[in-house]
């Protein structure tokens, strides 16, 4: 049995990022574009999301699912399977990917987590608010115990987060919205940040809403490029 039909069937979510070789923007959005109708048309299919990362060379690219089922059928789909092999031995320069899900009911929490706050605007955040938000975060976080951001395995971020916005995404949620996306060795720094003065400074800024999701690990070569813990994928090197 893979991973996905021995844990729990709840909302799933592929953490990824990207970055593209030169000269094949233009072929790589128009496929993407084209692309988009046929994801969403798939069974379990909750959304695609995408968008600049705020001091990072990276693209973020999220997509969601009802279950892991659904994510690996998906994963598995012919047409699919097509477009993966044309990203990596074309498009991509480097890539990585993660998988998580949301907490059962009732599911006790503990080890790795992964946050994702999104806030809803009706504009985008002014450069003053952006660079506030991001002067705040780099400040406050390593405080709370808070992961370094890893992205290929051995490389991190500048900064122990993630803010990636403003989003393109299907469905459209708000006019604009905004994800920041950390990782946390403990739920329970997690709740610490959370309570703290610095989010209660993010909510003034949109509609807030937070989610906490847990690891997904693949058996050992269910899928290529995988770790040897079966936590992540990845291709290439920022370095």
């Amino acid at each position: 049995m893979t991973s996905s039909t021995t844990i729990p069937q709840t909302l799933t979510v592929m953490e990824a990022c990207f970055t593209l070789n030169p000269g094949v923007d233009e072929q790589f959005w128009a496929a993407q574009d084209k692309f988009g109708p046929v994801a969403a048309a798939s069974p379990g299919f909750r959304a695609v999301i995408g968008g600049p990362i705020a001091n990072s060379p990276w693209l973020y690219f999220c997509g969601k699912w009802s279950t892991p089922a659904a994510m690996d059928d998906w994963y598995h789909d012919r047409a699919h399977t097509a477009v993966q092999n044309k990203a990596h031995r074309t498009w991509f320069k480097s890539v990585y990917l993660r998988k998580w899900r949301l907490p059962s009911e009732g599911e006790e929490i503990q080890g790795r987590v992964f946050s994702e706050i999104a806030l809803a605007r009706q504009t985008p955040l002014s450069e003053t608010e952006a660079a506030q938000v991001l002067s705040e975060l780099t400040e406050s976080l390593p405080g709370f115990g808070v992961r370094p951001f890893e992205t290929v395995v051995g490389e991190f971020e500048a900064q122990p987060f993630q803010l990636v916005g403003p989003l393109q995404e299907f469905p459209e949620l708000a006019p604009v919205r905004y994800l920041l996306l950390t990782h946390w060795d403990s739920p329970a720094d997690l709740d610490a940040w959370l309570a703290s003065p610095g989010v209660a400074a993010l909510k003034e800024l949109g509609e807030f809403e937070a989610q906490r999701y847990l690891p997904i690990f693949h058996a050992a070569g269910e899928r290529e490029g995988l770790t040897s813990d079966g936590f992540q994928r990845g291709w290439g090197s920022e370095a």
